[in-house]
């Protein structure tokens, strides 16, 4: 089992994978980039290939071997990885914190049996819409609101974390969504502003802007929340990323965070600009990428978070 847990308190951060008061290091492996959803705005790049199961198990334990405490095992939708939960398992047993990033909608009896047996285990859900028509047209597939509601009944609670991307579309529906959390006794919800790059092309479409919602509309926002932090004090953990900061934060990337592309490569962060480090890091294994930054980056690298971590100092 993972000796490690996620710091779960409340805050607005801009890296969207540690707490501010984390340590150690993590990875966000999206592990495929397929998934059986099309979410119009989705922002993983469809890759032709992905890697065998062998290789993944390779790398599942050069992570172990490089000490790596916690792993965010991402896609497209990790689930129909065929054997991930080999590579769960190898993860745990190695010592390495793991969290599940999932939508929910796809059926993998190993999977939730090991989450089952395992509480060290953390899974984290994509919920957009707590309606369930709005929710399976946000998704592109009918019933997908219902089979994520019947994940979510088989899991604890004090396993779960709500992602939520607020955008155009459900702004309205941020309150419903907390309290929805919140009756359910999940202890964290993650509201997160995934459209800020305009240089980040949605999946299935060239430009997402139109998601984005406006400066105004994001003061409001943060209004809206503040009473919801206030209501679920002691309950319910409400933390933003990707908006604003608070403050003291600095960019793990290429260091305490990296990230692993569905070609198994290791690149800085996925909020980077990986263009060089793509080429950089073709054909080096884990433990050699991880050298190649640490000796590398020692100072901001160029990515979509620059601004706002820039912003904080200036305040």
């Amino acid at each position: 089992m993972s000796k490690v847990r996620s710091v779960l308190q409340t805050e607005d951060q801009i890296c969207c994978f540690r707490s501010i008061t984390s340590s150690g290091v993590r990875v966000l492996w999206e592990i495929t980039s397929a998934c059986n959803l099309r979410c119009d705005f989705c922002l993983v790049e469809m890759k032709r290939k992905q890697v065998s199961l062998e290789k993944a198990l390779d790398i599942a334990d050069e992570l172990v071997a490089r000490g790596v405490d916690k792993v965010l095992l991402s896609g497209g939708e990790p689930l129909v990885f065929r054997g991930v939960e080999h590579v769960m398992r190898r993860l745990v047993d190695g010592g390495v914190l793991v969290k599940l990033l999932t939508n929910g909608t796809v059926e993998n009896e190993a999977v939730y049996r090991m989450i089952e047996d395992d509480p060290t285990i953390e899974v984290s859900l994509s919920v957009l819409s707590v309606r369930p028509e709005k929710a399976d047209a946000i998704f592109r597939r009918a019933g997908a609101w219902a089979k994520l509601c019947a994940t979510l009944d088989r899991l604890r609670p004090e396993q779960v974390n709500i992602i939520t991307a607020v955008s155009t579309e459900n702004y309205d529906e941020v309150e419903e969504i907390l309290d929805w959390a919140a009756a359910r006794h999940i202890p964290g919800i993650s509201v997160i502003n995934v459209f800020k790059d305009p240089n980040s092309p949605a999946r299935f479409r060239d430009d997402c802007r139109d998601y984005t919602i406006e400066r105004s509309t994001v003061d409001r926002l943060f209004e809206r929340l503040e009473a919801k932090r206030q209501e679920y004090a002691g309950r319910m953990v409400i933390r933003t990323t990707q908006f604003r900061g608070c403050g003291g934060e600095e960019c793990g990337a290429g260091r305490s965070v990296l990230y692993i592309d569905a070609l198994g490569r290791l690149l800085p962060c996925t909020l980077t600009d990986n263009t060089e480090w793509r080429l950089r890091a073709h054909g080096l294994g884990i433990g050699e990428a991880m050298d190649m930054y640490a000796r590398e980056i020692d100072e901001l690298p160029a990515s979509s978070c620059v601004s706002l971590l820039r912003a904080q100092v200036a305040d």
